[in-house]
């Protein structure tokens, strides 16, 4: 059964070879569009492994914009359940090259409460430090940076109508590991030395509260919210959900892009097997003459079509990993990447594809089986 499969499949070629081109087509879209969703949904779940459990305290403000006083710090550690909080303060690495959430990141920590991920070279921030810094891998390869280089920082003042850079340089003391996360493109600096040079003393963006094993992280944001004025924190849940809610729309939106792409490909299968079960008709009936079953005769249609399926969602697989692996080639030169291909995309694009065959060949199947054998063999 199976030679007959690929004897049909050898004697119609080019309509062979066009249809799994355009289940390939769609599978490529499919791996290519779920592997930019893959990269983000990682670098969300890699950057909270990364962060712990702490309640993230900000400005009271719609979208939680603007700064803190660093005051607040020790008003957040009187709350009862707060075992220790600290501040943090971001501000963009080059100011003047800005670009939509991309961009590299400086954050002002205090030495005691740096990420400590693993280094590849080098070591982490110590009390004491000036202008010394801790950087991401991304960072590091987009700068060419070893430890004991200098990077130069830039804050940028704007006044009426002009505005004037200042810039000095921080020396790497420290590399980070590859992590996947948000701070593969983070430069860890003390706290009070980000404050000095951007002329933000007692200034943080946000304040971390580490709480008690026994305590509710949610009660313990509420009482936070009450005992300490204009604030609103924000549990582990409600920061990743505030997070995940875009990510799931940007991921529905490319992959509903990619699956339009994917059934116009299953389509192509529908008509090649259409035209092939109408081509065949009085061979159908030859082997129902000679006794074939329905079932091997559905069993010749829908195998032709899933293999065409499963050929096609291997080739489109395999082209959308060679892109995107190109493509974070390019990316990295910049210091990061957009495309991560996990095993699970790989198994949805394969599973589609086999599934798309099975599907459009359906019908084409079910007609082919209909067939009587009489009407089929004086069919011309």
């Amino acid at each position: 059964m199976f030679d007959m499969i690929i004897l049909n499949m050898v004697q119609r070629k080019m309509r062979t070879g066009l249809t799994i081109f355009g289940i390939a087509l769609g599978i490529f879209a499919v791996v290519v569009m779920g592997g930019m969703s893959e990269h983000f949904n990682l670098m969300v779940d890699n950057t909270y492994k990364l962060i712990g459990n702490g309640i993230q305290i900000g400005p009271e403000s719609i979208g939680g914009l603007g700064t803190l006083d660093s005051s607040k710090i020790r008003q957040v550690e009187r709350v009862p359940g707060v075992s220790d909080a600290y501040g943090i303060l971001l501000t963009a690495l080059d100011p003047e090259n800005l670009n939509s959430g991309m961009d590299d990141i400086i954050i002002g920590v205090p030495p005691e409460n740096q990420l400590e991920a693993k280094l590849t070279s080098g070591r982490y921030l110590v009390p004491g430090d000036g202008y010394k810094a801790v950087v991401g891998s991304d960072i590091a390869r987009k700068y060419n940076l070893k430890v004991g280089d200098e990077l130069e920082i830039k804050r940028k003042n704007v006044a009426r109508t002009s505005s004037i850079t200042y810039a000095r340089n921080v020396s790497v003391v420290g590399i980070l590991e590859y992590t996947g996360s948000a701070f593969d493109n983070r430069l860890q600096i003390p706290l009070d030395r980000v404050q000095k040079f951007y002329k933000m003393e007692n200034t943080v963006s946000f304040i971390y509260a580490e709480y008690d094993p026994d305590a509710d992280p949610s009660e313990l944001a509420k009482r936070i919210d009450l005992s300490v004025d204009k604030v609103k924190s924000k549990t582990p849940a409600q920061q990743r959900k505030e997070i995940e809610g875009p990510l799931m729309i940007f991921g529905l939106i490319t992959i509903s892009a990619a699956v339009i792409a994917a059934l116009i490909g299953g389509l192509s299968v529908m008509n090649t097997m259409l035209m092939s079960v109408s081509e065949r008709t009085k061979e159908f009936g030859l082997l129902k003459a000679l006794g074939a079953e329905r079932k091997s005769i559905l069993f010749l249609t829908m195998g032709e079509a899933a293999l065409m399926g499963v050929i096609g969602g291997i080739l489109g697989v395999v082209a959308g990993g060679i892109i995107t692996h190109l493509l974070n080639k390019s990316f990295e030169a910049q210091g990061s990447a957009l495309f991560s291909i996990t095993p699970r995309l790989v198994v949805i694009g394969l599973l589609f594809a086999i599934s798309l065959g099975v599907i459009c060949g359906t019908y084409p199947a079910y007609r082919a089986t209909k067939m009587s054998p009489m009407e089929a063999l004086r069919y011309e």
